[in-house]
């Protein structure tokens, strides 16, 4: 029989009590629900008087966009944003990384909230995220560290009429 060496037996014991990957991993997340006035994307993100240099499009390449959400309009606490819009991103899209959408999704979602807004009533529902160290433990929970939130994957966008 072999004998495991102290070091082995200490590396052993800390592997089979650490706390599970999942959650470890867990990324706060809320559904929010918009009106049409209470976000701002494509060309109209280069008119808003903040000091952030907004991305004004889609990018067709690697299916980046933004939306500025009025931060009036979202329940998520946001303590530490120091301006009127809250940064709803959705992250470049690498084919390595498996919580992803192609691009063609991505421009579904990015035109889906451009056609909401121009049509101008009904609500919209989507699924944002923080994840570590966007979001921090606050006085009343869970808050927002600094302005960004991204799209949760799988995308779900819905819009309903009013």
């Amino acid at each position: 029989m072999r004998k495991l060496s102290a070091a082995a037996l200490v590396a052993t014991s800390v592997l089979a009590f650490a706390p599970s990957p999942a959650s470890a991993e867990e990324v706060p997340a809320w559904t929010i629900t918009l009106r049409p006035a209470d976000f701002v994307i494509g060309p109209a993100l280069a008119r808003l008087h903040t000091r952030r240099a907004w991305a004004a499009g889609f990018d067709e390449q690697l299916g980046g966009f933004e939306i500025a959400l009025r931060k009036k309009a979202i329940t998520i606490p946001a303590p530490s944003c120091n301006m009127d819009f809250l940064i709803l991103k959705i992250p470049f899209y690498y084919p390595e990384t498996p919580k992803q959408a192609s691009v063609s999704e991505r421009r579904a979602i990015f035109d889906r909230f451009a056609a909401f807004q121009a049509g101008g009533k009904g609500l919209l529902t989507a699924r944002v995220e923080a994840p570590a160290p966007l979001a921090r433990t606050g006085p009343r929970g869970v808050e927002l560290a600094a302005c960004n939130l991204y799209f949760a994957f799988p995308l779900t966008v819905q819009v309903t009429a009013q």
